[in-house]
């Protein structure tokens, strides 16, 4: 059987810091790979499916002299979790959220940091 990739943008795999906020709780946690239209991550916190989240991504971002952090702060929406239930035994969930609005600053520098990576 033969898959088809579905997905619109590429993923690029990432070591970075996350901070996930969903009302008043707040995570933090790693990104493992990111693309223009999502990330996913490691988090110690189980989230539920289909919960709104505000992110904040710490990316690298490189001018003609140097390499500086940036943050990175839009809004997404849970859409898969791994274990799919929480689960006492478990020490981190794998989650993978869609953005649902990134601002045009910052969606100029997640270009820069994927197409960076994708040249590397």
């Amino acid at each position: 059987m033969v898959f088809k990739e579905r997905r619109r943008a590429q993923r690029v795999d990432a070591n970075l810091a996350i901070t996930v906020c969903a009302g008043p709780a707040e995570a933090s946690g790693t990104i493992l790979n990111i693309s223009t239209n999502g990330v996913y991550f490691r988090s110690p916190y189980f989230m539920e499916p289909l919960t709104k989240v505000q992110l904040r991504l710490l990316m690298p971002e490189q001018d003609q002299t140097s390499v500086k952090e940036t943050t990175i702060t839009c809004d997404g929406v849970v859409v898969r979790v791994v274990p799919e239930r929480e689960d006492t035994s478990v020490s981190s969930y794998e989650v993978a959220v869609f953005f649902t609005n990134v601002p045009e600053s910052s969606q100029e520098t997640l270009a820069n940091y994927i197409k960076s990576r994708l040249s590397a």
